[in-house]
C-alpha cells in the first residue's frame, strides 16, 4: 500500500480512536426514572375546541381523560398538582358542563382534596346544565353543608334533588330535614360517599387517589371523635389540640396522605384547604 492510499485510512483511525477516547470519558447514564413532572400545560378551551375540529363534546372528553391520566397525587408538589388538575377540570366544564365524568370524579378528587371552591364550581355548573340529574345538587348541598356549613344554601339545593328525583324525593327531602335538625352525622356520610366511589371505580389509579382521601377524611373523624371524649371527659370545650395528647385521648396526630393537613378553628377540627399561588379561584 503506498503513502496516498495509506493517508485515509489512517485519518478514519485516528477519528475513530478520538470518537472513543470521548465515549469512555462521558458520564455514565443515570438508570434511575426520569423526574416526575407536576404541572402541566392545560390548552385554553377555545383552542381545544379548534384542535377538535369545532366539536366541543369530543374536544371536553378528551381533555378530561388527561385530567385523570396525567394527574397525580405526589405530596412533594401538591400545589401544583392541584393547579393542573383544576385548570384542566375548568376547561372540560366550560367546554361540556353536562360532562358527568368531569362533575363526578373532580368532585371527589378535587373538593375533598383541599380545592373545595373548585369542586363546587363543577357541580353548580352540572346542576345548572344537566336539568334532569339530581345528583350535582345533592353533591353540591352537601358539600355547602359539610365544608361551609351554609344549612340554608344546602337545604335549596336538595330541594332541586328533591324535584328532580324519579324515586327517591322523599330521601332527598328527609336529608334537608337532618341538617337543618342537626341531626345529621356528617362526618359518616361523607366516609360513605367517598367508600362507595371507591367501589364503583375499576381504575387502579384513580383507586389509589381515592384511598388517600379515604384516609384523609378518616383522620379527621379520628380527632373529631377525639375531641368529644375529652370534653365529655373534662366538662370543657377544647381550645388547645395539643391538649388531646397531653390528657392521652390521642397518642399521635393522625398524617394526612395529601400532606395538606387539618386545622381547629372555631372549636372546630376541619380539612384545610389547599392556597394556589396565583391561580384566581371562583
Amino acid at each position: 500500500m503506498n503513502a496516498r492510499n495509506a493517508l485515509p485510512l489512517a485519518i478514519a483511525a485516528l477519528g475513530f480512536g478520538l470518537f472513543a477516547a470521548i465515549w469512555a470519558m462521558r458520564s455514565p447514564a443515570s438508570t434511575e426514572p426520569p423526574p416526575e413532572v407536576f404541572d402541566r400545560v392545560v390548552v385554553s378551551a377555545p383552542v381545544q375546541l379548534l384542535l377538535a375540529g369545532g366539536d366541543r363534546f369530543l374536544a371536553a372528553n378528551i381533555e378530561s381523560i388527561r385530567a385523570v391520566a396525567t394527574t397525580s397525587d405526589n405530596p412533594e408538589a401538591a400545589e401544583a398538582n392541584a393547579s393542573f388538575a383544576i385548570r384542566a377540570r375548568r376547561v372540560v366544564a366550560q367546554l361540556n358542563p353536562c360532562h358527568e365524568d368531569n362533575y363526578y370524579q373532580g368532585n371527589a378528587l378535587l373538593t375533598w382534596g383541599g380545592a373545595v371552591a373548585e369542586g363546587n364550581d363543577l357541580l353548580k355548573r352540572a346542576t345548572e346544565c344537566r336539568t334532569w340529574d339530581e345528583i350535582p345538587p345533592f353533591f353540591y348541598g352537601f358539600n355547602l353543608y359539610f365544608f361551609l356549613h351554609d344549612v340554608e344554601g344546602a337545604r335549596a339545593s336538595l330541594e332541586i334533588a328533591a324535584e328532580r328525583a324519579t324515586d327517591n324525593a322523599a330521601g332527598f327531602r328527609k336529608f334537608a330535614i337532618m341538617l337543618a335538625a342537626g341531626e345529621l352525622k356528617d362526618d359518616s356520610a361523607a366516609l360513605d360517599f367517598l367508600q362507595q366511589e371507591r367501589a364503583q371505580t375499576s381504575d387502579s389509579k384513580l383507586q389509589g387517589m381515592l384511598d388517600k382521601r379515604i384516609a384523609r377524611l378518616q383522620g379527621l373523624i379520628t380527632l373529631r371523635a377525639a375531641q368529644q371524649r375529652y370534653e365529655a371527659r373534662f366538662g370543657q370545650p377544647l381550645t388547645n389540640p395539643q391538649a388531646l395528647i397531653d390528657s392521652g385521648e390521642l397518642e399521635a396526630f393522625p398524617n394526612d396522605p395529601l400532606r395538606i393537613g387539618y386545622e381547629f378553628a372555631d372549636g372546630r377540627f376541619r380539612l384545610k384547604e389547599l392556597k394556589i399561588a396565583g391561580l384566581e379561584r371562583p
